[in-house]
């Protein structure tokens, strides 16, 4: 697999991830809505934001790599 493949799938994984941030900020909205605890939510959400995190440190890191390579996009 090529530097340019690996920054297509970082890239689609981050908008999936982006996908998955708004749905668990609505099943913490519903839950608040419903009285129901929100901490196991929560706690997901945070780690879905770090995954988040990490995976844009990740696709920065194959840019610098192909722009250095003398490929950038």
């Amino acid at each position: 697999m090529g530097i340019q493949e690996d920054i297509e799938r970082v890239e689609q994984h981050i908008r999936e991830i982006e996908q998955r941030i708004e749905h668990q900020r609505a099943v913490i909205t519903q839950a608040e809505e419903n009285g129901l605890p929100t901490d196991g939510p929560r706690n997901f959400l945070w780690f879905l934001k770090e995954t988040l995190s990490l995976s844009r440190d990740h696709l920065a890191r194959l840019l610098a790599d192909e722009f250095r390579a003398g490929n950038p996009q």
